[in-house]
Parts: structure tokens; sequence; C-alpha cells
């Protein structure tokens, strides 16, 4: 144990670090392109990732869960919002999940470093999973209908897309992986009942999203847990090498007081 923390302790120093609002933006932005364009070159084949969504719904199919395509049926044929659902799939990630890192720097810069460095493991172990195992979503397995694309202006198939999006990239879902995160926020930066209520559901909100437009399957969203569980442990043990001292506030940005630490109302 004093071995691991001596290891620790200098990745901890620079973990724990918080600088200026544009060295934290070029870092985020940084991380997630890199996770981007890494995941859209090397993410294995097309042919790859259908034989292994092949496998993985032979073990949902023994599991009694592969449910999917009925899912995805009874909302569309029952017109449950699927136009709010296929704008959603993309939006929880790419407006919701920055705006969230922003605020949590905004109001609670105290916290950002844990979340800043959780959302980076994660998108790195994600990285190695999709390159290790393939997965084709439902959408491309043969066994869904692809309804963001079909139904909104956002394209998945679009070279554009495909430039920092890997289609072979279904497990594990990262957009459950990170759906806490935002919940976490909801909670925490806000005192009304209907926005930590929201907190509380958006979970489920983006769990629902995945499997009705046809981009994930059901064990995809025990991936990306098993994903972001450690991964928000280990950030956990960034902030405290010894594991005993709690959370700390370290960093360069503004002293605590003014926005920092408020919640909004």
């Amino acid at each position: 144990m004093g071995a691991a923390a001596r290891w620790l302790a200098p990745v901890s120093r620079v973990a724990r670090s918080l600088g200026s609002g544009r060295r934290e933006l070029a870092i985020a932005l940084g991380a997630y392109g890199a996770y981007s364009l890494v995941r859209g070159v090397f993410g294995g084949s097309l042919a790859e990732g259908e034989a292994n969504a092949a496998s993985l719904i032979d073990v949902e199919r023994r599991l009694g869960i592969f449910v999917e395509p009925d899912v995805q049926r009874f909302f569309v044929d029952n017109h449950l919002g699927m136009p709010f659902w296929n704008m959603f799939y993309p939006a929880s990630q790419v407006i919701v999940l920055p705006l969230t890192l922003f605020l949590v720097y905004r109001f609670r810069r105290d916290a950002y470093p844990f979340i800043r460095n959780m959302a980076i493991l994660s998108w790195c172990a994600g990285l190695v999973w999709y390159s290790l195992q393939p997965v084709a979503p439902p959408r491309l397995a043969g066994v869904a209908t692809d309804t963001v694309t079909h139904q909104t202006f956002f394209d998945l198939d679009s070279p554009l897309i495909r430039a920092f999006y890997n289609p072979v990239a279904a497990m594990p879902s990262l957009h459950v992986g990170m759906a806490p995160v935002v919940a976490w926020a909801l909670w925490r930066l806000t005192t009304r009942w209907y926005t930590r209520g929201l907190g509380l559901m958006y979970p489920l909100l983006v769990a629902t999203a995945i499997v009705v437009t046809g981009n994930h399957y059901l064990l995809d969203i025990v991936g990306g847990l098993a994903v972001v569980i450690p991964a928000a442990l280990f950030a956990w043990m960034l902030r405290d090498p010894a594991g005993v001292a709690g959370p700390q506030v370290v960093g360069s940005g503004p002293a605590r007081g003014g926005l920092a630490g408020r919640e909004l109302s």
C-alpha cells in the first residue's frame, strides 16, 4: 500500500491541479478530440463489429434480454416521442456533457478535477475496449433501424461524422457511463425539485435513448458502467493517494467565493 501511494503521489499532484478556464478548455477539447479521432481510426472493421455483435446478441438471447428490436418497434409504432429520442441521443454527448463540465468548473470548482480525470480515464479505457472488441450497434447488425439518420439532420453515416465516429463502438456505452456525471451535477448544482428530479431520471433517459434509436444493446449499458465505475474509483484515489484525506481543493483557478461553489437556483 505504501509503495502504491508513493507511485501515485506525483501523478496525483498533476491530476489534482486546476488551471485557468483556457487551460481546462484546452485539456477537455484535446482529450475528447483525441478520443474521437483514435476511436474513429483504430476501432476495427465493420466485419469484425458484425461478428462480435452476433456473439453479443447470442449472449443476450441466452440471458433472455434480447429485447432491443421489440423496444424500438414499440416506441416507433406507438409514437412515443421518437423525434425527442433521436435528437437527445447525439445531444446528450455533444451538448449536455460538455455543458455539464463547464457548469461544474464554474460553480463547483473543487469537484472539477475529479470529474475531468474520471472522464479522461473512461475515454482511455473505452478506446482500449473498442480496439479489442469492436461491436456493431443494432442498427448496423440488421436488428434495428437507424432512426437518428432517417429522422434528423444528424447523419451517422456521413463522411464528416465517420471521421470522428467509430460505427462499431457500441460496447461499452459511454453515453450511459457518463450519464451519472450529469445526474450528479443537476443534483448538486440546483435546488429546485424538478431539476433534481431530472437529475435522478437522466441516466434512465439516456439508457432509453441509446436503445430505442438502435445504437446500443442492453449489455452495452453494463459495459459502460463497468468502465466508468473503476475510472471513478481511480480518479478518487488520485485526489488522495493514501485514501484517507478525502476531497481536496487544489488548483490555480480563482479563489473560492463569488460564483465558485454556489448553486444554481
